[in-house]
């Protein structure tokens, strides 16, 4: 008998381990079933730490040769992506030390990597890597970039529109062509590599029909991507009037706000109407009238925009408890509760960001964002941070015994600080590489919100304005 128990137990903890492992195989919902698994994921980190040194010194052959190896073994997502990263960082501390690395980057885009493309993130890393890499004056590469990404377009038939607006916006930084590029405008892009290649005398001077890039503006910005965040500062100093003298300025910037409606606009009301305005730009647009908007879509419509709002003072709210469809309904609805929207205290650019990062369509917040599968499947493509100020409060902030550089108590966590901000920001989306277009009213923090545009590919715009603090 003691025999026979023995072997039951034997049995039963081998069919729960059988179980264990079955169940931790299953990929995620949405998630490819090949991917590597979520511990290679998180060695992309440690990957890029050992490469990037490798890529600056990429004049020493055995340091280059180990950067080409990973560039080129094709079987990693996570490597490849860490590869990649660590080639554009390099031209961007030391230009012309990533440069060398062009023709392995571009292979990726080829179809022999093509195993490697189901994993969306890695060419999200290729596309910003080749708009660092290579500029509009540098025509031969400009050539070979172009070329890559018509090959990559007619191959695919890509119709994801985060891909597409990258790749857009490469094409537009190195040919100045204004042109989008789907299955409709390859033979534009055809055309404009026949001309690059031709004689003088050879060139074609009828160009097939180009289409101009659709992607909504909004804060005066265009977006990457069908999903945006919207960020906005509701600290108390928010409330006070803008002064009357800069409110002409103001109106140059922003005419289509309703600017006769408001005698006495403060920072809030100014932020919180373009706001309004800007998420009714997020209405899909009809493709059988070209651009009347207000048309419903089918829910697998790649070209279905989503939007999320955040506010943040001393705490911070998902205002939209997730992601909002920008259907004609849904952005009437919000545009109206953004107008509602009311000033508190402090000012936490920490909690902020990282709730914008955060976000995915499985859960309102993660711990680790920066590769998170769900944020990087159904994240922020773009994020549009709002400030009138410097920060004050961090969420690893306990008390107020903090000081900041003008001598103001400000919150004691290390995330209050600008530097550690940055440092967060670019970590965060080292692999992301979500687009932060930043925007400042009144006196802010220019350095920080530069700094978050730019690191991320996006832009700031100065809304300067006095405000009258009493």
């Amino acid at each position: 008998m003691p025999r026979i128990i023995s072997l039951l137990s034997a049995v039963a903890a081998l069919l729960c381990t059988v179980a264990v492992v079955s169940f931790s195989a299953q990929a995620p919902r949405g998630a490819n079933p090949h991917a590597i698994n979520d511990v290679d994921r998180g060695r992309a980190f440690d990957h890029f730490d050992r490469l990037l040194p490798l890529a600056l010194d990429s004049a020493s052959e055995a340091a280059a040769k180990q950067v080409r190896d990973a560039l080129t073994e094709g079987k990693s997502p996570w490597l490849t992506i860490a590869a990649v990263e660590a080639v554009r960082q390099a031209e961007v501390d030391k230009p012309g030390t990533g440069k060398v690395f062009l023709p392995e980057v571009l292979a990726l885009m080829g179809e022999k990597h093509a195993k490697l493309h189901e994993e969306e993130i890695v060419l999200v890393n290729v596309m910003a890597c080749l708009g660092t890499l290579v500029k509009a004056d540098d025509k031969d590469n400009v050539t070979a970039v172009v070329q890559a990404l018509v090959d990559w377009q007619k191959r695919t038939k890509n119709e994801i529109v985060r891909l597409r607006h990258m790749a857009e916006r490469v094409l537009f930084a190195l040919t100045a062509e204004d042109c989008t590029l789907r299955e409709d405008t390859v033979a534009f892009w055809e055309w404009w590599l026949k001309n690059q290649a031709a004689k003088v005398e050879e060139k074609d001077p009828k160009a097939p029909e180009k289409k101009s890039k659709t992607a909504p503006v909004v804060f005066r910005e265009p977006i990457v991507g069908t999903r945006i965040v919207f960020v906005i500062d509701v600290s108390d100093s928010m409330k006070w009037k803008i002064d009357p003298e800069d409110v002409p300025k103001l109106k140059a910037k922003a005419p289509h706000l309703p600017w006769d409606k408001e005698r006495e606009p403060t920072a809030l009301w100014l932020a919180t109407q373009e706001l309004a305005h800007s998420i009714t730009q997020l209405k899909p647009e009809d493709p059988k009238k070209g651009g009347g908007k207000g048309t419903k879509r089918p829910k697998n419509d790649p070209e279905l925009r989503y939007f999320a709002i955040v506010t943040y003072s001393k705490d911070v709210k998902l205002v939209t408890d997730g992601w909002v469809e920008a259907s004609e309904k849904n952005c009437r609805v919000w545009s109206d509760h953004a107008r509602d929207l009311e000033t508190e205290t402090l000012t936490n650019i920490h909690g902020g960001l990282m709730q914008a990062f955060g976000l995915s369509a499985a859960r309102t917040n993660t711990s680790s964002p920066e590769l998170d599968r769900d944020c990087v499947l159904t994240g922020a493509h773009t994020i549009v941070f709002l400030t009138d100020g410097y920060p004050t409060w961090s969420e690893d902030s306990t008390d107020m015994s903090g000081t900041n550089e003008f001598k103001h108590a400000v919150g004691n966590g290390e995330f209050v600080k600008r530097d550690k901000l940055i440092e967060l920001a670019v970590r965060t989306n080292r692999f992301r590489k979500v687009m932060i277009n930043t925007v400042g009213i009144g006196n802010h923090d220019k350095a920080l919100m530069k700094a978050f545009a730019k690191n991320a590919g996006g832009a700031y715009t100065d809304w300067f304005c006095n405000i009258l603090w009493k």
